[in-house]
C-alpha cells in the first residue's frame, strides 16, 4: 500500500509540473530554457526572465535551448494548429 501511495505522490507531483511549465531567460542571450538546465541554472537573478509558455518566449525573441531542449509551442498550440489544419 505504502508502494501505492508513493507511486501516486510522485504521479501527481510530475502531472502538476508538466501542466505548470515555466521557462527561464537571461537579458543578456537568446534562449530560453527549463529551469533546471545547467545553463538556467548560471543566470544571474538580475538577469533572470521568466515565461509562462514557449509561445511567450518566442514572441520576445528568444529560442529554445539546443541542450535542455524544451519546446518552441506548448501542446495545447499545437493541438489548436491542428484543429486549423
Amino acid at each position: 500500500m505504502k508502494k501505492l501511495l508513493a507511486i501516486a505522490v510522485i504521479f501527481l507531483f510530475f502531472t502538476t509540473f508538466a501542466f505548470s511549465a515555466e521557462f527561464w531567460a537571461s537579458k543578456n542571450s537568446d534562449k530560453y530554457h527549463y529551469p533546471s538546465c545547467k545553463w538556467a541554472q548560471k543566470i544571474k537573478p538580475s538577469n533572470l526572465i521568466k515565461f509562462s509558455s514557449p509561445e511567450e518566449a518566442v514572441k520576445a525573441g528568444y529560442i529554445p535551448c539546443k541542450v535542455c531542449k524544451p519546446p518552441a509551442t506548448s501542446k495545447t498550440q499545437q493541438n489548436k494548429v491542428k484543429g486549423n489544419e
